[in-house]
């Protein structure tokens, strides 16, 4: 295998991990919670869920078929700024909303070959390889991510069911692992 398959291997399944990640998150907040921010000018998860689903419709709905020369990574129907003003649909929409925005992203990750990924994609007028434009997003989309589990996390309070090894489990995880593996440690 090279090191290209090997690449997109790997980011196609640490992105559905974080996409999981998401989901979990998502799944322990109330619908009511959704336009909730943790402070003034904060973000909820609907804007959140909004944003990233943009984001994933224009840079990568030209690509879900797998590279188009000259795709560019901005749509132009595409409008930014009101992604993050907190609207009024309710949580089944904006799950609707999310799945969609990840599902384009997840199809152009699953079309792209490892020759595509030295090809460029203009984002904005800037030229960028297709390489450097999925590392771009994934640093973009984990962060994102990273902070609707926070949100959710505070949210929840002494409810929060953890998304990782919970504090003081890491021992019985480890143990656990090894045994799964027929390790000695």
């Amino acid at each position: 295998m090279t090191v290209a398959e090997l690449y997109l291997s790997d980011v196609r399944g640490r992105m559905r991990g974080v996409k999981a990640l998401g989901e979990a998150a998502l799944a322990q907040l109330r619908d009511s919670e959704w336009h909730t921010p943790l402070a003034p000018d904060g973000n909820s998860a609907a804007v959140l869920a909004a944003h990233l689903a943009g984001n994933m419709h224009s840079r990568w709905g030209a690509l879900r078929g797998g590279y188009c020369a000259g795709a560019e990574g901005e749509s132009a129907g595409r409008n930014r700024d009101a992604e993050f003003e907190e609207g009024t649909l309710d949580a089944a929409t904006l799950r609707a909303v999310w799945d969609a925005g990840w599902q384009v992203f997840l199809d152009a990750l699953d079309h792209l070959t490892p020759e595509d990924l030295t090809r460029p994609l203009t984002i904005r007028g800037e030229v960028h390889t297709v390489l450097e434009a999925i590392q771009r997003q994934v640093a973009h989309y984990s962060g994102h991510v990273y902070q609707l589990i926070l949100l959710v996390r505070t949210l929840r309070g002494q409810a929060w069911q953890t998304l990782s090894i919970a504090r003081g489990g890491s021992a019985a995880y480890n143990a656990a692992r090894l045994s799964e593996s027929g390790g000695s440690g």
